[in-house]
């Protein structure tokens, strides 16, 4: 018997491959002639460097750059070949503030920025950009500037690249060479499907877990509206322009990037498919199981490659919301909380409850 198991984290308990190496062994604890094929997954947002990691060999770049709130701090990337792997969240997200600095009007992409220049001056042809976990807000002109754009005010005056300046800039100048820019591939990955503007936009949906007050969240809104149509290029229209702060949208018209699926691009490049020849059962999960899942997350991407290919798969989870799964049809759903004395028990001891559901469950898969 073979099974796969392809988890993202458990968000603030256990990474992808302790979250692997927690099933695994409630496999072998059951069968220990099971094999077992661990592939570590991420949907674009914090950690997925660390998946990016376990499936190549990459060397780490090391850099001082700016923090959200433009203090010297240090955050790498990885590179292989001609391939740079930036995460935003290294220099730009929202785990490096405390909570009372926390304020999306006052926060930058411009350490993002940084990590980017730094892989083009060392001529990489190909960056793939992971936007999730942002403390920002800024449309992504914090990057820009980084990259030498400019961003002015109605006196001429140059503004600083936050969220709080988006709607008094009257124009933008870009870098005199924007070859070395426009040159290099660049893939933006995320696991939302936000506009960048409105109801369902940036500012609206995270503005206020980013610090933002509700007179706020309308401030930065139009701000990026205000970018948008000072820019002119339609991106806006695009589904996932609102992740990071509108740092999707930032990529696509500072950089000429295209917008994806964290979740897809990693089935791609970790080889997905040709992993599950002669796969008795997939096990896949993440922290919160919820409606989310299904705009873009590691399970749903999981499921759809085991239902293209006939393959049963089950979902081990933290905790689960209570939601319609619609035609994702696992064989089995389980949660961390349901072992659990409390959420503090669940988070402390994710690892050993994760063993306990991944044992239970298979033995009733077998027996089935």
């Amino acid at each position: 018997m073979k099974i796969v198991v392809a988890p993202d984290k458990f968000k603030g308990s256990l990474s992808a491959n302790e979250v692997c190496a927690s099933i695994e062994k409630g496999i072998k604890k059951l069968d220990e002639q099971i094999e077992v094929l661990k592939v570590p997954l991420a949907d674009g947002g914090e950690g997925t460097l660390g998946v990016i990691e376990s499936l190549y060999n990459p060397i780490r770049v090391k850099c001082e750059v700016l923090d959200p709130l433009s203090r010297p701090i240090e955050a790498y990337y990885l590179k292989s070949n001609n391939t740079a792997f930036i995460e935003m969240a290294k220099a730009s997200g929202l785990q490096l503030l405390k909570k009372k600095e926390r304020n999306p009007l006052y926060t930058t992409t411009y350490g993002t920025g940084q990590l980017i220049k730094d892989a083009l001056d060392r001529g990489v042809s190909e960056i793939y950009l992971m936007i999730g976990g942002s403390a920002t807000n800024d449309g992504g002109i914090g990057m820009a500037q980084a990259l030498g754009y400019s961003f002015k005010d109605r006196f001429g005056g140059e503004l600083l690249p936050v969220g709080e300046s988006l709607t008094k800039i009257q124009k933008v100048i870009p870098p005199i060479d924007t070859v070395s820019i426009t040159k290099c591939k660049v893939t933006v990955l995320t696991d939302v499907q936000n506009p960048l503007f409105g109801e369902d936009g940036a500012s609206r949906i995270y503005g206020p877990q980013k610090g933002a007050s509700h007179k706020e969240v309308e401030l930065l809104d139009n701000g990026l509206e205000h970018l948008a149509n000072l820019m002119g290029n339609a991106n806006e229209l695009m589904v996932g322009t609102g992740a990071a702060g509108g740092l999707g949208y930032g990529a696509m018209s500072f950089l000429g990037a295209d917008l994806r699926s964290g979740i897809e691009v990693l089935l791609e490049i970790s080889d997905f498919k040709k992993l599950l020849k002669n796969t008795d059962l997939i096990i896949t999960g993440e922290g919160k199981f919820d409606e989310q899942t299904l705009s873009g997350k590691v399970i749903f991407g999981v499921s759809q490659a085991a239902n293209q290919n006939n393959i049963p798969y089950g979902i081990l989870c933290g905790v689960q919301d209570d939601f319609e799964i619609k035609d994702m049809a696992p064989v089995f759903v389980d949660e961390v909380s349901r072992l659990s004395n409390s959420f503090q028990d669940s988070m402390k001891n994710a690892s050993t409850y994760l063993t306990e559901l991944a044992a239970q469950q298979l033995a009733a898969f077998i027996k089935s």
